[in-house]
């Protein structure tokens, strides 16, 4: 038997990626191919096998072992039975889809099935930002804001598997619609398409901003990207839409201080690139709300891993659940 390396899948709502990686979280190989979400879930999850049977080759030539493999889910699951009740950004939702069994069937693997932003939250807990404390608390924002908790070292799963929803913690009571069906949830005003959004108002309604010029005129090249490069310009458009989301995050964080007072508190996704602006906009949220515990203590980085940490995140996962005998 060769070396052991896990499978990582980290399921998106535009592509999926696949990795395999090392026990230390060293990423060997990795692939993404398009998700075409508005396909039938089980036309989604086939594609994702073919794909898994070809690293498994891959693996195979390379004289490694694979025991399991992980996949994240963006939405509400089933952690032991490795169903999916909602994705809310998928079109057709994926209600009641027994992910884990199809890929079981069709790769031979046993499978672990965890929220993505969880496994982000794992992979950051081993060996990202997280890894010399032993409670943290992960959000993550982009598309949506996802979330996770870690106490004495190790994930915190809760009784439904929903610890570690901060976004759908309520600043904005009665506010704006989320697509959980709440209203004034922190999803609603502290995405990318919020902050995309903004921006896109901002130009119509003639605002002095260097962001009409970053896409000369193209209302449809505004991105999060455009509007951090604003930000690095000086722009105060951009810089209030970044105060503006800080502000919501940093209301949430609070909520999760005086619940669980954390060592650490992580911040990732795509949005998470607006770097210091959105890290000095959160603070000042926290700093507003948060009067039970220091807050010049809140310890508030940006998560390490990036683009790799879904990946690393769920082949984590994998193994953990195999090692202890809960999958395989």
């Amino acid at each position: 038997m060769g070396e052991r390396v896990f499978l990582g899948v980290d399921l998106g709502g535009t592509n999926t990626k696949f990795a395999l990686v090392r026990e230390g979280g060293e990423v060997l190989e990795s692939n993404a191919i398009p998700t075409k979400a508005m396909r039938k879930p089980e036309e989604v999850a086939h594609d994702i096998a073919q794909e898994v049977e070809r690293l498994l080759q891959i693996a195979r030539e390379q004289e490694r072992d694979i025991p399991a493999l992980g996949i994240g889910i963006p939405g509400r699951i089933d952690w032991e039975e490795g169903i999916c009740y909602l994705l809310p950004n998928f079109p057709n939702k994926w209600h009641q889809v027994p992910i884990r069994r199809w890929l079981e069937e069709e790769t031979g693997l046993p499978v672990g099935v965890i929220n993505d932003v969880r496994a982000i939250t794992l992979a950051e807990k081993r060996f990202g930002a997280g890894r010399d404390v032993e409670s943290m608390a992960m959000v993550a924002i982009g598309t949506g804001v996802g979330g996770g908790i870690v106490l004495n070292g190790e994930l915190v799963i809760g009784q439904h598997g929903s610890a570690g929803e901060l976004g759908h913690i309520t600043v904005e009571a009665g506010g704006t619609e989320c697509g959980c069906g709440n209203r004034g949830c922190l999803e609603a005003y502290a995405t990318g398409p919020a902050m995309v959004a903004a921006a896109i108002r901002a130009v119509v309604q003639q605002n002095d901003t260097v962001i009409r010029d970053i896409v000369e005129g193209d209302l449809n090249r505004v991105t999060t990207k455009v509007v951090s490069q604003a930000v690095e310009a000086g722009d105060r458009v951009a810089i209030e839409i970044i105060q503006r989301i800080g502000e919501y995050i940093g209301q949430a964080v609070a909520n999760v201080y005086v619940t669980i007072d954390p060592e650490l508190i992580v911040i990732g996704g795509g949005v998470s690139r607006a770097g210091e602006p959105l890290l000095e906009s959160i603070r000042k949220g926290i700093k507003k709300r948060l009067y039970m515990v220091p807050w010049e203590n809140v310890r508030l980085v940006r998560a390490e891993l990036d683009m790799d940490a879904g990946t690393i995140g769920t082949a984590t996962w994998a193994k953990e659940r195999f090692d202890k005998g809960l999958i395989g």
